[in-house]
Formats: structure tokens, sequence, C-alpha cells
């Protein structure tokens, strides 16, 4: 039910869109195309409105979609189908043609605005046109860096504002009315609009709260470095497994904020992440880091627990996903759980944290497979299914690359092993 939570928010919100419409009534005779159309511009700017919600990363997103990290994937969606829905309304609007002089535009802005209708007609288009073209930009962004794509992102503020001034000057309904369509979609705006300054202009400097300074680096792998941070203020608090925004502190430091899995079990007042040169900005951060600098940490995020799941598990980690099942195994592990841990690394070179792993208490409760790549071949299921019971139902606990994720869960489901759910983190944020 918690998973379904977050959907069943957004197909509620346009149900109600539509059922508020139902009971309102134009200002002038218009045709019924341009009636639906107002319907899903109504629709459009509910659709834009929780997407901008979603990038404000407010925690109560947490409970709606099991995990911020899930709710992206209804952020990316939601703006093709809002976009589409934009679309449909001009679409609607030629096919309904002109309406009567605009007495809708006279109720809602005055008498000295009744020309002016042809002017929110083209903030329209003008809307329409820019999102289709950074919609474009965005996809073609996804394959340069997070930074880049995340200034793209911006930019989109850009024709939702016009897009919602056009909504208010060429309305066919009264927009400042006293009816429930009108209340509910200016209810809708204005939490659009709030979450589009939050997320813009306010959250990097309101949202990192905590505070730490370097303790230590160590290189625990090939391009892997472990950061250990005592805090400078207030602990944050945290589960293991959940992931956290991090960036450097002071003006001069370029480095974005980010999102990396915590990799050490809860201890007050310290905090560790272990990053891995993957792109630009984290290959500097390798460079950059010195014993002393400061970072600010934002979160904590996710719900990728494994308390949260049944009592037989599966853990797989691939490469630098060894980083939130070093927070599991590090934690209390009841005695009544029954896992087996695989991890998969390249090469003996990129394999983190193998000494320690091979050095944890030896437990009845967790069973460790190592699985070094180039000595012996790519983890598969049918060598993961070696070591469980096809019967037992499981729950499957997995981090590391997408493609390796794809196609274990693929193996997995052929082999009829008996999954209950398959966990992951989502880290694609765009």
């Amino acid at each position: 039910m918690k998973k379904k939570l977050g959907f069943s928010l957004i197909l509620f919100s346009f149900i109600l869109t539509y059922i508020c419409w139902l009971f309102v009534q134009p200002l002038s005779s218009i045709p019924s195309a341009r009636q639906y159309s107002q319907l899903v511009a109504g629709m459009a700017l509910v659709g834009f409105a929780l997407v901008n919600f979603i990038s404000t990363r407010n925690q109560i997103l947490e409970k709606c979609f099991n995990g911020l990290d899930k709710s992206y994937i209804y952020h990316k969606y939601l703006s093709i189908i809002s976009l589409i829905l934009v679309i449909i309304h001009t679409q609607l609007l030629d096919a309904g043609g002109r309406p009567e002089r605009s007495l809708a535009t006279v109720q809602n802005f005055s008498k000295g605005a009744r020309n002016s209708s042809h002017i929110f007609k083209t903030f329209g288009s003008i809307s329409m046109y820019l999102f289709i073209a950074l919609v474009i930009i965005a996809l073609i962004a996804k394959k340069l860096n997070y930074e880049r794509w995340k200034l793209i992102h911006k930019i989109m503020f850009i024709p939702y504002i016009i897009g919602i001034i056009h909504y208010y000057g060429s309305s066919n309904y009264a927009v400042f009315g006293l009816d429930s369509f009108s209340i509910f979609l200016n209810i809708i705006n204005f939490i659009g609009i709030v979450s589009v300054i939050y997320s813009i202009f306010i959250y990097e400097t309101s949202s990192f709260k905590y505070k730490f300074t370097i303790e230590k680096l160590e290189l625990v792998a090939n391009s892997m470095i472990e950061i250990t941070g005592k805090t400078l203020g207030r602990s944050m608090e945290f589960l293991p497994g959940q992931f956290a925004f991090l960036k450097l502190a002071g003006k001069e430091n370029n480095f974005p904020s980010h999102p990396f899995s915590i990799s050490q079990a809860p201890k007050k007042g310290e905090i560790q992440f272990t990053i891995k040169a993957l792109g630009d900005h984290t290959g500097k951060l390798l460079d950059t880091l010195k014993v002393g600098h400061e970072f600010l940490v934002s979160g904590p995020h996710g719900k990728f627990n494994y308390i949260t799941g049944s009592k037989k598990q599966i853990w797989i980690a691939g490469g630098i996903g060894i980083t939130p099942f070093r927070s599991f195994y590090q934690s209390d592990i009841s005695e009544d759980y029954s896992i087996d841990f695989f991890y998969a690394f390249n090469n003996k070179e990129e394999g983190a944290y193998i000494e320690e792993i091979m050095k944890l208490p030896k437990r009845t409760n967790l069973r460790v497979h190592l699985l070094n790549s180039k000595e012996e071949g790519f983890l598969s299921g049918e060598k993961i299914i070696k070591y469980v019971n096809k019967t037992d139902p499981v729950d499957v606990y997995f981090c590391g690359p997408k493609p390796m994720r794809e196609i274990l869960k693929k193996q997995l489901k052929d082999s009829q092993l008996n999954i209950i759910d398959f966990h992951y983190d989502n880290f694609q944020f765009k």
C-alpha cells in the first residue's frame, strides 16, 4: 500500500480536477471543445505543480513514494504527461474556434484588458514551445554531466511561469471565483510557484543543515575514497542503507550537491561516505579533498532498509554498490534473519572492503559470497541459486550498476526463484 500511496495521490489530484470542473460554468458561451480544453489545462497545471513539489525533496515524499529516489520516477513521467496535456489543450482550443468577445478576460483582468487575449494566447504558445525545446535538450543532456542537466532543469521554471500567466489571462472561467474549480487551481498554482521558488533559490542554502569536517580520508579501492566526517554541530540521525546529498562548504568549492549512500552504520557525531570517481565532478573530488575540509549534508533519504523485508533475504552488491550493505552488516542483524550476501567486483584492485568482509565474525545468519569477475566470470542468477532454496520466499536487495541489476532481475525471475520483492535505490535523479 505504501508503494502506491504516491500514485494514488497523483491520480486523486487529476480526478478531483475533473470533479471540480464538472460544477463550474464558463463566463461566456463557448464551444464544448474549448470547455474541455480548460479541463485539460487544469490537469496540466496540476501535473506541473506536482513535478515542482517533487523537486523540493520534501520529507513527505519519502512516505508517499516509499523513498525520495522513487519520487523522481514519477517526476519524469509526470513532466512528460503534463507536456502532452498542454499540447492537447492547444489542439482543443484550435478545434473550438474563436470564442465570443472575451467576457472572461474582461471580468478577470478589468475593462482595460479587453484586447489582451491575443497576448495571453501568445504566452501559451511560447510556454508550450519552450517546454518542448527544453525537454528535448534535457533528453540529450542526460548523456552529459549531472550539473548541466540540473541547470537545464532549473530553466524549466520560465515556461512554467509563462504558462501560469497564460492561464490567468485567457481562461474562460472566473479564475478568482468562489467555485471549487477556481479555488482548487489557485491552491495548486500556489503550491507549484512556491515549490519552484524554494527548489531553485532556497533549497541549496536551507536544506544542508548538517556540517562536518573531514577527519580521515582513505583509499579503499581503485578510484574509491572513504570520507569520514566529524560533526560540527548537531549529529544527523539516519538508518543503515539510507543516502544523503553532499556538497563541499565554501564558495571556492564548485562540487555540486550529489547523492551518495552512507557507507557506515549510524555512529554518533560521525558520518561516512565512500565515493567512486564515475564522472567529471567526482573525479575532481578525489583530487581536491583534504583532511580538515568542511562539507555539508542534506538528508537522510531513502527506504532501502533490510529490516522492512522478510526474514530470508539475498543481498547483491556490484562495485561501489557495497556501501549500503556495509552499513547493514555493521549493524546488529537479528539472529532470526537468514541472508546470503553476494559481492561482485571487477578485479582485486576494484573490490572495496574485501579484507574487512573476510574478517567479519562468522555468523549463521549472514553468509558472504565474494566474486572476482576477472577470475570467476560475472555474477549470474545461476550462480546465486546454487546457494539458496528456490522454494523459499525471499526479498532481494540490490545496489550496483543498472545494467547488472536488469540482467540479474531477469535471470532470477527466469530461474523461478520465489521473490517477494526486488529492492533497490534509484539514483537516476533526471
